[in-house]
């Protein structure tokens, strides 16, 4: 196979599912020996995070992209891309690929666009040219997200490929010992811990976890939640739990780097959110490790959960229904662990970082060939 040189574009600042799959992409590429830069704001998580990337196959430049339409932002880039020479510019968030999506007609280099989230798209002018006559391909991260993006006008079916976010199981491996985090927590051996890991905004349903929390509480109150994660909902989260009383039962740690080993911890991980999803990095990521899971039906989570073979689904925006589906696995540990072995089998053969990548340098060959 040829070597590529794959430059991911990504505006985002923070750090959630998106970010750590363009930087476990861009890993996992120079693992089997290709060449990978990155276009991020500078001192953006992003950033910092490829300042630990050694490898001489690597570069990462940053950028300011406050607005597609800045001048200076377009030709910094353009002037990038000539000195970087990529085979495909992967970008990943709305204001990079209107950016990249721009400079790589001046550049004649192919575009792939991600799309990470389930959030409808107005199939308008601009909106059409960013999906149908910028990209090459179009990657989304579940079949969900490919419904939304085959409804754009001009979108052609055939661009679309829908390749779920993988599970590195030499990081996610179920034989972790998950101590440390109860230890943390000065949690006695039987108490419960139920977990929700993700970016902290609106659309995460974290205001229907801490409603659902408290009803959990009523009839298990040594039961203990913890919030993994920061984002620009964070201190509203920490207000509302304060406010109903939950500074005991109820956690945020914040950002952590050691996630696999406060999942081992977890008797139950949550995902509660209500629109945006795609694949959600944590659903492989707890069937790795044996965590069973409560979800919501957003995005291609159902999919992934077998429609409830694999997991507990529950209604969106519904704290009664996810407090119960959080009591039916606390009440039930033998349904949870059933759950948890069909959820490792499917992730071990469907979810792992091989097929994820097999399938991502495929659609690069694709658009750089068509």
């Amino acid at each position: 196979m040829k070597s590529l040189h794959i430059l991911h574009s990504e505006s985002a600042t923070g750090w959630g599912g998106q970010e750590i799959r363009v930087f476990q992409e861009s890993n996992l590429l120079l693992e089997r020996g290709h060449r990978v830069s990155i276009v991020c704001q500078p001192e953006s998580f992003m950033w910092n995070k490829c300042q630990s990337i050694t490898s001489p196959n690597f570069n990462c430049y940053p950028l300011p992209m406050k607005s597609p339409a800045n001048p200076f932002s377009f030709f910094r880039l353009l002037r990038i891309l000539k000195k970087a020479k990529p085979d495909v510019i992967h970008t990943h968030s709305s204001i990079d690929s209107w950016l990249a999506g721009a400079v790589s007609k001046f550049a004649g280099i192919p575009v792939v666009r991600s799309r990470h989230i389930s959030i409808p798209i107005k199939s308008i002018f601009p909106n059409n040219w960013l999906y149908s006559w910028i990209p090459k391909k179009i990657i989304t991260s579940g079949e969900a997200i490919s419904n939304v993006v085959n409804g754009v006008s001009g979108v052609k079916a055939e661009n679309v490929k829908s390749v779920a976010a993988g599970v590195d199981f030499r990081r996610f491996d179920f034989n972790i010992n998950g101590e440390a985090i109860r230890k943390e927590l000065k949690l006695k051996p039987d108490q419960p811990l139920i977990g929700k890991i993700g970016v902290i905004r609106g659309w995460k349903g974290y205001d229907y976890l801490l409603e659902a929390a408290s009803l959990v509480l009523k009839k298990y109150p040594d039961a203990r939640f913890i919030f993994v994660g920061r984002g620009p909902g964070f201190e509203q989260t920490q207000s509302i739990a304060n406010s109903l009383g939950l500074e005991k039962a109820v956690t945020l740690l914040g950002h952590r780097e050691d996630i696999p080993e406060i999942m081992a911890g977890l008797d139950i991980q949550v995902l509660a959110s209500f629109a945006g999803e795609g694949t959600p990095q944590v659903i492989p990521q707890a069937f790795a490790m044996k965590t069973p899971v409560v979800a919501t039906r957003v995005g291609s989570v159902p999919e992934m959960l077998g429609q409830g073979e694999r997991g507990v689904l529950v209604e969106l925006k519904n704290s009664i229904d996810l407090s119960n589906g959080i009591i039916k696995l606390i009440e039930n540990p033998n349904i949870g662990k059933d759950f948890s072995e069909r959820a490792y089998g499917f992730c071990k053969k469907e979810l792992g970082i091989d097929r994820m990548m097999d399938e991502t340098i495929a659609t690069y060959e694709e658009a750089i060939n068509s």
